[in-house]
């Protein structure tokens, strides 16, 4: 099967090697198609056919309404790429989540005239890629079909169409099944048969052409890299159609990246039956390599004459570059053109926005200059095969890819088998040619060892591409697969093959996954040089963290709403995002916070800036440590539906300011890590400082460290440091140096790598101190807790003075009566809704202090009906994430306010934390909840007016963070603190909501 390749250049398409120089390429694609659901059309009981395929023996399915009635439905048109989602989601009346989607049969169909001059040639229709099922036909009749979903695919239509007159194409998809998330483990079902996982979209994904073959032609290209940076070996296979293949000569052209020819030869070919592979090893003496920073591209231009007449002009845009895996005394470590690199990448899923599984032009750019904004250099088509257009922008700009065929696990069955093995290899084969490319992977998460059927694919595909790296998993530990944690021992889940060796190692690669995030930085992610998070000092394998640190933030919801604003089309998910936009923005305005987060935008950046903190820090953690080689970040887009991990929104927006990450992965700075980034005044904090090094800096140098505050340079120090280079991308350069913050606020440690007077690197970072509260309240406080962890609480910290509340005296004006989680018999009296003495002693001007189950009593308020209550909602974690932010209040004074809680707030923001958010329509609310996959916001902490005086609901875990005991749990006493000075001294509540 001829397998062309797409390339899209500025605003059109054509192949690679696509004939664009003899002209015998139509560009279908940009031709009117229209789209029509055929609904009545039976397709659950369908036998599945796999290549090879003898179309004559398979059954027709023609249109339930007739060729002439098809024809004529003419409502829905575009060009291709195109979804049935994208035009149809939700036509079902339905579009929450995944209800709008459409299972089942549609057509896609068009007219195309085909040139006379093509009566005697071969005629192919090429896709590069459908999904699911496509049977095509030409001028009625069934002409081709195909299962792969994602990969490129021929038709030879040579007797179907008609050369010199207009030709109809219908090719009738069905879509049986699919995700729209990432699960992609489990077989899913089409009727009573297994097939394998897939993205839930159909349609014609990729681009169509149509083109015209002599009888013996260029079938295949293939530039294949090696070590020398000044040399390529071509691989170009010639097919004869009819059997028999005369002799001729194959020419070539390399040209440069401004079309300046560099090298050219001829090779003569004898005469051959059916195919001949023609190898040529070609040298470029001045030839430039590609690289991440100086993508630097080399065209190919190959011309084959018969001496029969036969003709055919391939070209192939390729690059000089080399990747393997090398071995420096006992380290493995990756290599990109003779120098060491550690990737930096982030698992891409491969959704889009509007049509659900492909990238316009724009998009596929934007993918690769955003991540290079954020200072990657790799990305991940992780659970799904990726798409060409998207590599061809990273060959272009300067991108490394790893990719995955997505739905390979499945082993159930010979079709399954056979299917997921044809995937793969297409796969291998349709994308070897692209400099970007440097790692396959055959499976994400196969929590066992590889079959018997697996290690042959392995070694196919290694065969189809031998220049390459291929891995059989990356994947997590359960508690039942190797007790729970990768092995540094030989595993046979470890198989990889590595370029031009036919060997399957199965030591050499080790690959754990911490899919988790826990919310936010905190302290404890570096205690000191021997002990860093994330750090794996196991140099014997290659060191790759496959997925990590996965944290939920929203996505540029004002962003998306502009975009979306700009034509009328909202496709599989364009109106979930409208009405997420809908929903802050009122909160925003309706809830006080429009000063501290002025626009929607201001909000879902703050927010997201906790995530970009996060991933920064650790990639940090594992540069410095040397030994790791791969991190991947958990993960890059947004999707509509479960995951909202991404660093990047669905239209590839970073959903924080891109210096936050940029600043972590520079290639040279000096790295401050304190082992301590909140703490008390004048309490010692510990500092380190190494280097990350990837510009080979070596020799003798001083550091200078300068400590500011907000009054001025605390101290400054000059030490003598040495920097070793070559390899040694992450080295302490000194330890233990002591900061002891004077003032409540932020301090700045500033270093600086300096030879002589000359600045060659610096690093910078912020600590935040506060005094330890000093408590001077006497008897004011009564408590009321039969559950006793309020005292608890107040015990855990000197100087608070409480009584217990007792149901038989009259509690004193202007006092403050905390509770906690058990409403206590007799505190509450009566039946009706009004009749409550509490209620009526705060009415008087009086406050309650709700510090530990706010749940409970917001019920009983509402059922009092002195507020509106609509229950509570827990935060979840992970991909599914949640967070809090505040804006400036008493109740928060001295903290950072008019911000999501970062790493400040570590002691509360923590997964491990008791989180949620309250449904409260009324009071003032001063803490907001982002909760993921609700389409409202909650609220935390709330001041609630009653009478003349008022009810403080908090929903923080204060008693979790402050009896942990972290150094950092200060910033949780000074909000107690706080809340008992506010309690006291606050005016009373004049907050009004603001009216639609």
């Amino acid at each position: 099967m001829r397998q062309k390749l797409f390339f899209a250049v500025v605003a059109f398409n054509f192949f690679i090697g696509g004939n664009m120089f003899s002209q015998k390429v139509i560009d279908c694609s940009s031709l009117t198609w229209n789209i029509w659901l055929d609904e009545a059309a039976q397709w659950v009981d369908d036998s599945l056919f796999l290549p090879p395929i003898n179309v004559a023996e398979l059954p027709v399915n023609e249109p339930t309404i007739g060729w002439e009635k098809l024809y004529k439905q003419k409502d829905t048109q575009t060009n291709l790429p195109a979804t049935v989602e994208e035009y149809f989601w939700g036509e079902n009346g339905n579009s929450t989540g995944i209800a709008g989607n459409y299972t089942g049969v549609s057509w896609f169909f068009t007219s195309v005239e085909v040139p006379k001059e093509w009566r005697k040639k071969h005629v192919f229709l090429d896709f590069e890629s459908v999904r699911v099922r496509a049977e095509v036909f030409v001028n009625n009749k069934l002409a081709g079909y195909d299962l792969i979903n994602g990969t490129p695919f021929s038709v030879d239509v040579s007797s179907f169409v008609e050369p010199g007159e207009m030709n109809k194409i219908a090719v009738r998809i069905t879509d049986p099944c699919g995700n729209f998330a990432w699960r992609d483990w489990d077989a899913f079902y089409w009727g009573d048969q297994l097939i394998p996982p897939s993205h839930g979209f159909g349609g014609i994904t990729g681009g169509v052409v149509l083109r015209a073959e002599d009888d013996t032609h260029i079938s295949d290209v293939f530039v294949k890299n090696g070590p020398d940076l000044k040399a390529i070996d071509l691989e170009c296979t010639v097919t004869a159609l009819k059997g028999k293949g005369e002799q001729g000569k194959l020419s070539y052209q390399i040209l440069d990246s401004r079309k300046e020819l560099v090298k050219q030869g001829t090779i003569r070919v004898g005469a051959f039956d059916k195919t001949k592979i023609i190898t040529e090893h070609i040298e470029v003496e001045d030839a430039l390599p590609w690289s991440v920073e100086n993508p630097v591209l080399y065209y190919l231009n190959i011309d084959w004459e018969s001496e029969g007449g036969d003709r055919d002009i391939e070209n192939v845009r390729f690059g000089f570059r080399w990747f393997e895996v090398k071995e420096v005394g006992e380290d493995k470590m990756f290599f990109l053109n003779g120098q060491r690199i550690v990737l930096r990448s982030a698992i891409s899923w491969g959704h889009w926005p509007v049509n659900g599984i492909y990238p316009t032009p724009e998009l596929a750019e934007k993918q690769i200059t955003t991540a290079k904004k954020l200072g990657l250099n790799m990305l991940n088509f992780h659970r799904g095969i990726g798409q060409t257009l998207v590599l061809n922008y990273a060959d272009e700009l300067g991108l490394l890819y790893y990719q995955e065929p997505g739905g390979y696990k499945p082993n159930e069955t010979d079709l399954l088998q056979r299917w997921k093995r044809e995937k793969l290899l297409r796969m291998v084969k349709r994308d070897r040619n692209h400099p970007s490319m440097v790692i396959y992977n055959m499976i994400n998460e196969s929590a066992r060892e590889p079959f018997e059927n697996e290690l042959k694919d392995m070694a196919e595909a290694h065969r189809v591409d031998e220049t390459r790296i291929i891995t059989f998993t990356s994947t997590y530990f359960g508690p039942k697969f190797h007790q729970g944690e990768c092995p540094k021992t030989p595993a046979p889940f470890k198989s990889h093959m590595l370029p031009y060796d036919h060997t399957i190692y199965d030591f050499g690669w080790w690959d754990e996954h911490h899919a988790g995030g826990p919310g936010v930085y905190a302290d404890d992610f570096y205690n000191k040089p021997s002990d860093i998070y994330r750090h794996y000092g196991h140099p014997e394998e290659i060191v790759m963290l496959g997925e990590d640190g996965a944290i939920g933030t929203l996505p540029r919801l004002e962003f998306i709403k502009e975009e979306l604003n700009k034509n009328d089309k909202r496709g599989w998910d364009g109106d979930a995002y409208l009405q997420m936009y809908d929903v802050y923005d009122e909160y925003i305005k309706n809830k006080g916070f429009e000063e501290g987060f002025p626009s929607v935008d201001a909000l879902t950046k703050s927010i997201a800036k906790n995530a970009h903190y996060y991933q920064g820090r650790i990639i940090e953690n594992f540069r410095i440590g040397n030994t790791g080689d791969a991190y991947v970040v958990n993960g890059w887009e947004d999707t509509k539906v479960e995951n909202h991990s991404g660093i990047v929104d669905i239209y590839r927006n970073p959903k924080a300011d891109d210096s936050i990450m940029a600043y972590y992965n520079q290639p040279l700075y000096v790295a401050v890590k304190l082992r301590n980034k909140v703490s008390a005044v004048n309490k010692s904090v510990l500092a380190d400082f190494f280097i990350v090094n990837e510009e080979n800096l070596h020799g003798d140098f001083n550091l200078k460290i300068t400590v500011s505050d907000t009054l001025g340079v605390v101290s400054h120090n000059l030490i003598p440091v040495v920097v070793s280079g070559g390899v040694k991308y992450g080295e302490l350069l000194m330890d233990e140096f002591v900061i002891s913050p004077r003032h409540p606020g932020y301090s700045l440690v500033k270093a600086e790598l300096l030879k002589g007077q000359q600045v060659i690197a610096k690093g910078r970072e912020l600590l935040f101190a506060l005094d330890e509260p000093v408590w001077k309240f006497e008897n004011d406080f009564e408590v009321a807790d039969t559950s006793g962890n309020v005292q608890k609480l107040l015990n855990l910290i000197d100087g608070i003075d409480y009584s217990e509340y007792s149901a038989r005296k009259r509690r004193p004006v202007k006092s403050v009566l905390i509770v906690g989680e058990d409403i206590q018999p007799g505190f509450v009296k009566g039946n009706f809704r009004m009749d409550d003495p509490i209620i009526d002693w705060i009415s008087e001007g009086n406050t309650m202090l709700v510090i530990d189950g706010a749940d409970n009593w917001c019920n009983y308020f509402d059922d009092k009906e002195i507020i509106e209550y609509r229950g509570m909602e827990h935060i979840d974690r992970n991909w599914f994430g949640g967070n809090y932010f505040v804006r400036e209040h008493p109740l928060f004074e001295g903290l950072p306010v008019n911000t999501a809680f970062n790493w400040e707030y570590q002691s509360l923001a923590r997964y491990n934390r008791e989180r949620f958010g309250l449904r409260l329509p009324d009071g003032e609310s001063v803490v907001g909840v982002y909760a993921d996959h609700r389409k409202e916001v909650f609220t935390a902490v709330a001041v609630i007016p009653v009478g003349m005086g008022r009810i403080i609901v908090s929903g923080l875990d204060l008693k979790g963070a402050i009896s942990s005991g972290a150094r950092s749990a200060i910033v949780a006493r000074k909000i107690l603190m706080n809340y008992l000075k506010y309690s006291l001294n606050g005016e009373r509540v004049t907050f009004k909501q603001k009216l639609k």
